[in-house]
């Protein structure tokens, strides 16, 4: 395989591993751990395309600087998505209720709130495609929802105090309509 061959087929890897990054970034499943899938894909991409500019170079200085500029943009991309993704607390679990598949979580607790806030996520699966979308998100200094429950197939329901807030979910995606904020009916 020609040199040119090879930097061609690493350009093309580099491309995909962008759109499959986007894709990421789209986050159409509502994927729990997606942000460590951009940071990933973004890592991927610096690194493919580092390696297809080093053996498209002749130049032996040009390549060794290539690889020293890559090298830098890999390893702060790194600890900067790691920071990044590190800093996004989920929350303590305060208690979860499963039908089939699915789980309703209570969380307490939020990234960079100092007053507890409570919110309710629905989650499916298990493993690093596990999907979580949010089914409601309460005020800070306010209470925890009174219970939560399925509502057959398709609907999960939440309580607070005398106001019970339904929404519908879709099985594929798990995209939850409406996500409710606030405490109040």
């Amino acid at each position: 395989m020609t040199t040119l061959r090879r930097a061609l087929v690493l350009g093309a890897l580099a491309v995909l591993a962008a759109l499959l990054t986007g894709l990421a970034v789209l986050d159409p499943f509502h994927l729990r751990h997606a942000s460590w899938f951009v940071a990933g894909g973004v890592l991927l991409t610096i690194l493919l395309v580092t390696v297809a500019l080093t053996v498209a170079v002749k130049l032996w200085f040009a390549r060794v600087l290539v690889l020293v500029v890559g090298g830098i943009a890999a390893v702060g991309w790194g600890i900067t998505a790691w920071l990044a993704i590190d800093l996004d607390e989920p929350g303590a679990v305060v208690s979860e209720v499963a039908s089939g598949d699915q789980r309703l979580v209570v969380l307490e607790g939020a990234a960079f709130t100092i007053d507890p806030v409570h919110r309710v996520v629905l989650r499916a699966g298990d493993g690093p495609f596990e999907q979580e979308s949010p089914v409601w998100e309460g005020v800070p200094e306010g209470g925890a929802p009174g219970g939560v429950a399925f509502r057959g197939r398709d609907e999960v329901e939440v309580r607070v105090g005398s106001c019970v807030f339904v929404s519908r979910v879709e099985a594929g995606t798990l995209l939850v309509d409406p996500v409710h904020q606030g405490a109040t009916c």
